[in-house]
Formats: C-alpha cells, sequence, structure tokens
C-alpha cells in the first residue's frame, strides 16, 4: 500500500512563490479576504519548511561540532602518549673499542 507523506520539493517552493505573489496583488487591490488566507498560507507552509531546513542545520551543525570534539581529542591523546613513550628513552652516542 503506498502512503503520502509529508514532503518538501520543488513544487511546495514554485507555490510559495506564486502564493506570494497572490498575496501583494490581493493586498494591492484592497481583497482582504485573498490577502489574509494567503498570508496564513504562507506562514504556516513557509514556516513548516522552516523548521524542517534549521532542524537539518542543526543536526549538521551539532554532529559537525561532535566531529571536532572528537578530533581534539584524538590529537591531545596522541600527543600525550607520544610524550610517556619518549620519557623512558636516553639518547646516547657511544663508540665500541676492540
Amino acid at each position: 500500500m503506498i502512503q503520502k507523506r509529508w514532503s518538501f520539493g520543488i513544487g511546495t517552493i514554485f507555490s510559495l512563490i506564486v502564493v506570494y505573489f497572490i498575496f501583494l496583488y490581493s493586498k494591492d487591490k484592497g481583497w482582504t479576504l485573498l490577502a489574509f488566507a494567503s498570508k496564513w498560507y504562507l506562514i504556516i507552509v513557509g514556516g513548516l519548511m522552516a523548521l524542517s531546513f534549521g532542524i537539518i542545520l542543526l543536526f549538521v551543525l551539532i554532529s559537525l561540532l561532535m566531529l571536532l570534539l572528537a578530533m581534539m581529542k584524538l590529537r591531545r591523546f596522541g600527543k600525550a602518549y607520544k610524550r610517556k613513550k619518549d620519557k623512558g628513552y636516553i639518547d646516547v652516542e657511544y663508540e665500541v673499542k676492540e
């Protein structure tokens, strides 16, 4: 069974542009009911689109921040491991006498 889900695509963006011009035209002509309906359509549908894009952007930013923190932690761990490894090591020059 095919189920219709909410999705935002090119058609939704195109409809928002068309409704915006309808809003401007109806506001200019003084058609208050059409201006009111188109304004609320823009607020609701545009708000839902902005909310979904905001959630996606927030998810991407949080993921990048987690990656950055992990990289910094790995770099710090690598330096600490290198320093710990170097402590028990003395560089000495010597000659073998025969």
